[in-house]
C-alpha cells in the first residue's frame, strides 16, 4: 500500500456565492433603476415650471394669451399690390375758438344831386354802324382810327403810304485810276508818299493829291526802309517768303527797293498799325487801285 498525497483547497473567499450574497446584489440593482427614472421626471417636471413661469412673465407670451387689441383685418386680396395697415391716430383736442367781436362800420349811403342824374332815353334797337369798305392798296398801310360822334362809334381807315427805305447797294469795288476832273495835275507825273509815324499812304499826280489809304509798315524788329525810291517790278500776284512765314498768291505787288514792296493783304485787317516785315501792306481794294494808278519807274518817297 503507498500513502495517498493530500489534496489542498484554497480558502474560498467571504462572500463568494453564497445565497446571501446574491440577494444582496439584486437589491443593490433594483435601487439603480428605481433612481434613474425619478430623476428624470424630476427634471422634467423643473422644466415644465420654469417654462410656465417664462411664459407669464413674458410680455411677448401675455399679448398672446391675451390676444391683440387691434381690430383684425382682412387679408390682402390675391393680385392687390397693398395691405392695410392700422395707425394709430393721436388724439387732438381743439382748443375752443373764441369769438372775435368785428366793429361793424355803418354803410354811408350817397345821395346824387339833381345835377349828377342824367337820364338816358331807351332805345328800340341797338345802334349799328354801316359797314366800311377797305380796298386792299399794296405797298401801303392801312391805318383805322375810332372816332365817337354823338354816342355812335364810327370807324374810319386811311392810306398811310410807307415809309421809303434805301435800296440796296453793292459796295464800290476797286476800279483803275481815272484822274479827277478839274484838279489841275492831270498832266503830273504819278508817285506815292509813305508816311510812317501816320502810317498811311498818299497818291499824288504831280502835286495833287488824289488819293490816302491806311497802311500798315514794318515793325520795330523789320522796319521799312527810308528814302527815295522807285518802282522796279510790278507782280499781279505772287508767293512772298521769309523767315519764318511762307505766303501764297499775294495780290498786286510793286517793289520799289530790292525785296521792299507794296502790295495788297489777305492775312490780317489790322491796318493803321505796323504789322509788317517791311513791305507796305494795303487792303486788296487798296492795293488793286495803287496797283493801276502806278507804272515801273513810278517814285516811291517812304519817310518818317
Amino acid at each position: 500500500m503507498y500513502n495517498q498525497p493530500a489534496i489542498s483547497r484554497a480558502p474560498t473567499p467571504s462572500g463568494g456565492n453564497k445565497p446571501g450574497n446574491r440577494k444582496t446584489a439584486q437589491g443593490l440593482k433594483k435601487k439603480r433603476n428605481l433612481i434613474l427614472p425619478l430623476l428624470l421626471i424630476f427634471m422634467g417636471c423643473a422644466v415644465f415650471a420654469f417654462a410656465a413661469w417664462s411664459a407669464v412673465t413674458s410680455p411677448v407670451m401675455a399679448s398672446i394669451i391675451n390676444g391683440p387689441a387691434q381690430p383684425q383685418f382682412e387679408q390682402k386680396a390675391p393680385g392687390e399690390s397693398f395691405a392695410q395697415v392700422y395707425i394709430a391716430k393721436p388724439a387732438y383736442m381743439p382748443a375752443a375758438i373764441q369769438p372775435v367781436a368785428q366793429e361793424v362800420q355803418p354803410a354811408t349811403v350817397v345821395t346824387p344831386t339833381a345835377q349828377e342824374v342824367v337820364a338816358a332815353p331807351p332805345t328800340d334797337a341797338p345802334t349799328i354802324a354801316p359797314p366800311v369798305d377797305v380796298a386792299i392798296v399794296p405797298t401801303a398801310t392801312i391805318e383805322a382810327v375810332a372816332v365817337v360822334e354823338t354816342g355812335q362809334a364810327v370807324a374810319e381807315a386811311a392810306i398811310v403810304p410807307d415809309t421809303p427805305t434805301a435800296e440796296y447797294v453793292a459796295p464800290p469795288t476797286a476800279v483803275a485810276y481815272v484822274p479827277p476832273a478839274g484838279t489841275g495835275g492831270s498832266g503830273g507825273a504819278h508817285w506815292f508818299d509813305v508816311d510812317l509815324s501816320d502810317q498811311r499812304m498818299y497818291a499824288y499826280e504831280g502835286d495833287t493829291l488824289v488819293n490816302t489809304f491806311v497802311v500798315s509798315t514794318g515793325t520795330w524788329q523789320t522796319p521799312t526802309v527810308t528814302g527815295k525810291f522807285k518802282v522796279w517790278i510790278k507782280l499781279r500776284s505772287a508767293p512772298m517768303s521769309g523767315p519764318g512765314y511762307y505766303l501764297p498768291d499775294v495780290p498786286y505787288i510793286m517793289y520799289f527797293h530790292g525785296d521792299y514792296g507794296i502790295h495788297g493783304t489777305y492775312w490780317h485787317n489790322n491796318f493803321g498799325v505796323p504789322m509788317s516785315h517791311g513791305c507796305v501792306n494795303l487792303s486788296i481794294p487798296d492795293a488793286e487801285w495803287a496797283y493801276n494808278f502806278a507804272s515801273v519807274g513810278t517814285v516811291v518817297n517812304v519817310h518818317d
